[in-house]
């Protein structure tokens, strides 16, 4: 399991999870936009496309985006230099917060979140595992 630790493995994990949260990301902003039926998300409960729907998807993207770059910078991609223990907990807090929306997408009654949304959910959680978990980058 060592070589999950390794930092050219929190590298290629960063990059994985950078395309997994684009894709999560782009999926919001089609349900924004009225292309993908808003019953694919929010568990289901909501059936037409309102302002709130529509402000709930703008800080869902909000939060990806900001989930998206702490991964990158404890990855290593950015090249700003070894991260602080702070950057570290958030990576922690993210890849767990992942793992619990990977297990609420898949119990979802929506089909939309169990096929779509769970998969990619779990595909960022497991990327984000790795960089988490690995060795801090020496720069």
């Amino acid at each position: 399991m060592a070589q999950w630790r390794n930092p050219a493995a929190a590298r290629i994990a960063g990059q994985i999870a950078t395309g997994a949260f684009a894709l999560a990301m782009a999926g919001q902003l089609l349900l924004i936009i009225g292309v993908i039926p808003v019953a694919w998300a929010w568990g289901g409960t909501q059936k037409t496309l309102n302002p709130t729907v529509q402000i709930g998807g703008v800080a869902a993207i909000a939060i990806l985006a900001l989930s998206a770059y702490a991964i990158r910078r404890r990855a290593g991609l950015d090249g700003a230099g070894r991260p602080g223990r702070g950057l570290m907990i958030v990576a922690w807090l993210i890849t767990a917060y992942l793992f619990l929306n990977t297990l609420a997408n898949l119990a979802s009654p929506s089909l939309g979140e169990k096929l779509v949304f769970g998969p990619v959910a779990l595909v960022a959680a497991l990327s984000c595992l790795v960089v988490a978990w690995s060795k801090p980058v020496e720069q």
